[in-house]
């Protein structure tokens, strides 16, 4: 008996380890917990003069921004991951479709996903909580358009690694929003941050977006010097992504790995 739960555990030890992501799935959440917690906690101890209401807003305002950019993510790479799974990708290839139409067509189901699946959160906050998002007025377009701009270049990224790698790499689907969060500043100022990873983290749109919105709330103003700069690193994010994708694509069309995939 002890050599077959050796064995067993041996296989299950080889699953565990026997590829990055799957690794990286072990240790990144409590670190990701560590770090984020702990600026959190630093930011308000440091600002107590916020008040229970200014607090609770600018919680409330990160929360339903930053699940705007992960449900774009989600609900791009998820519709992807649809057709792997349900060994479609060889029918929708051997059709007339373009491959930019298929980047066109998980843009348009991820935005409604995103639309439908927020709206019931909205309302909960603003019955519950008293809190009116869109008092934030037409610069809460220009935050959720960014925000879910970023999730689909992410969505794009992880899509292609998946497509050209396997299903080790759908562990990114969920992982990597996590280990962007401590970094992106979306419950703290980026001046909470050690002084390196500032400089680091500043090449993250959702940094300036998330800044954005505090700025708005706390002091009701705009950083228009923002502005500019979450288009331009959104515009490259975005590009880029849809550039690697549509290599992999071609890279799985020519390795023959679309009829590798599935379950």
């Amino acid at each position: 008996m002890i050599n077959r739960v050796i064995a067993l555990l041996i296989r299950y030890q080889n699953i565990a380890f026997g590829s990055f992501p799957r690794l990286l799935s072990i240790f990144y959440w409590p670190t990701v917990q560590i770090l984020f917690w702990g600026y959190f906690t630093n930011f308000f101890m440091s600002n107590s003069n916020l008040g229970v209401w200014s607090a609770l807003n600018i919680i409330l305002s990160a929360v339903v921004l930053w699940d705007v950019l992960f449900r774009g993510q989600l609900g791009l790479t998820m519709s992807f991951f649809e057709e792997l799974w349900s060994r479609n990708l060889p029918n929708l290839f051997i059709t007339p479709l373009k491959d930019y139409e298929i980047v066109v067509g998980l843009i348009l189901i991820s935005l409604i996903r995103t639309m439908i699946g927020m709206t019931p959160a909205i309302l909960f906050a603003n019955y519950f909580f008293n809190f009116h998002l869109f008092e934030l007025g037409l610069y809460l377009v220009f935050l959720f358009f960014n925000l879910i701009i970023m999730g689909w270049s992410i969505g794009f990224i992880v899509s292609g690694l998946v497509l050209r790698y396997g299903h080790a790499f759908e562990e990114l689907a969920w992982a990597i929003i996590f280990i962007i969060l401590p970094f992106s500043c979306v419950y703290y100022p980026l001046s909470s941050l050690p002084s390196l990873i500032q400089s680091i983290a500043q090449i993250l749109p959702t940094v300036h977006i998330f800044e954005s919105m505090r700025m708005l709330l706390i002091d009701n103003k705009i950083l228009y010097s923002d502005i500019f700069l979450i288009i331009s690193l959104n515009f490259i994010y975005m590009f880029f992504s849809v550039l690697f994708f549509l290599k992999m694509i071609k890279v799985a069309r020519i390795k023959g790995l679309l009829f590798n995939q599935g379950e």
